[in-house]
């Protein structure tokens, strides 16, 4: 009888394995394959971690000469020095011909010398290597297709985080689509161009985004691939690649004309990571965060509990080492969202020199 209920419990634990096992690979196959390949491991997981985090994609890296793309619904290619082999060129052309999709990143374009199916995908002529500005800065980006897909939804000039500048990007006609330039900055290097750097392109039955944009990211600094903007125009063109559209919303943190704002993990920061942000605000710098702050209070559900959370990271932080002009800014936000609970906090304040008014502000507008 003891072998027997053994057998069973075996048995049981078996299907019950099974059946997890099998509904994770269900959980899987529901998201799109994607292939990255990238000569430096550091960047590629970051490229990787960036298409997962969507939510949309499961990815895999893969250094030179990759095979096999036709199980990939899209295959992200960023590399300095394309040396594959004439098997992997051929596979990867015939690949994007047929319909496959691909994203091109960085100065991956001009990383092939002559390949001329490259030059074809990639939508830019052939040339000699990459042309770039003479240093690496933040500059801005501008939409000139504010209603296709990627750019859908998103500020229409909007500053890239520190990177270089590609100068190879005369566009060839034909099947390209220009849909975000940057100035050519002449202190920079640059001649004063608007030089394209997000293009859409068809090559065969294969769709094609292509951005300079992450030309700088290296193990040593992966800045450029923690640009919100960068992010998102990636999730966002990888999947327009694979499927023809885009599903994803603009993130509330998306740059600004004027300011860059960076994902450190490649994923939205948490209400403490902004808090902490925006701790050391003083007149005349910038604002970003103390609004990034604002609009997750404006983008939650709105109900008492989530307002209740906020104000009660509030007056945490009324009581932290933040400086004076960030905490005027929170009792600002008190006043409008804040209950009951706020009223004893704020009364402490008012006898303070830097804070007094601005917590009789909140006072007089939360008290009935």
């Amino acid at each position: 009888m003891k072998k027997i209920n053994i057998f069973k419990s075996t048995v049981q634990f078996i299907l019950v394995a099974a059946v997890i096992a099998t509904f994770t690979r269900c959980e899987d196959s529901t998201k799109l394959q994607a292939l990255v390949v990238a000569d430096s491991e550091e960047v590629g997981v970051g490229i990787g971690t960036i298409l997962e985090n969507s939510g949309l994609f499961s990815a895999k890296v893969s250094s030179n000469n990759p095979s096999n793309f036709k199980k990939y619904d899209v295959v992200v290619v960023d590399v300095a020095k394309g040396d594959w082999n004439d098997e992997a060129k051929a596979a990867f052309a015939e690949y994007v011909k047929n319909g496959g999709a691909s994203v091109l990143v960085g100065a991956s374009a001009v990383a092939f010398g002559d390949w001329v199916e490259m030059t074809e995908i990639a939508g830019t002529p052939a040339g000699a290597g990459l042309v770039k500005s003479s240093d690496a800065y933040e500059y801005s980006v501008r939409n000139l297709k504010n209603d296709h897909p990627i750019t859908a939804g998103l500020q229409a000039n909007w500053m890239h985080s520190t990177d270089y500048l590609s100068f190879n990007t005369a566009m060839i006609t034909g099947q390209t689509e220009v849909i975000a330039t940057a100035w050519a900055d002449t202190l920079h290097g640059g001649d004063g161009a608007h030089l394209p750097v997000m293009a859409t392109i068809n090559y065969g039955k294969g769709r094609v985004f292509h951005t300079t944009l992450g030309i700088n990211a290296s193990a040593a600094d992966l800045t450029p691939l923690q640009c919100v903007g960068f992010i998102t125009i990636l999730q966002r063109g990888a999947e327009w690649a694979a499927t023809g559209v885009v599903s994803q919303a603009a993130p509330i943190d998306f740059p600004n004309a004027v300011s860059t704002h960076e994902w450190p993990d490649y994923k939205p920061l948490t209400v403490d990571q902004v808090l902490e942000k925006t701790a050391t605000y003083e007149v005349g710098k910038s604002t970003k965060y103390l609004e990034d702050f604002t609009m997750m209070i404006r983008n939650s559900d709105g109900t008492a509990e989530s307002y209740g959370m906020y104000e009660d990271k509030i007056l945490a932080y009324l009581n932290s080492p933040a400086s004076a002009e960030s905490k005027k800014y929170m009792c600002r936000e008190l006043s409008w969202m804040g209950s009951e609970k706020s009223l004893p906090e704020l009364e402490k304040l008012v006898d303070d020199p830097e804070l007094g008014e601005a917590a009789k502000y909140a006072l007089a507008r939360l008290k009935p």
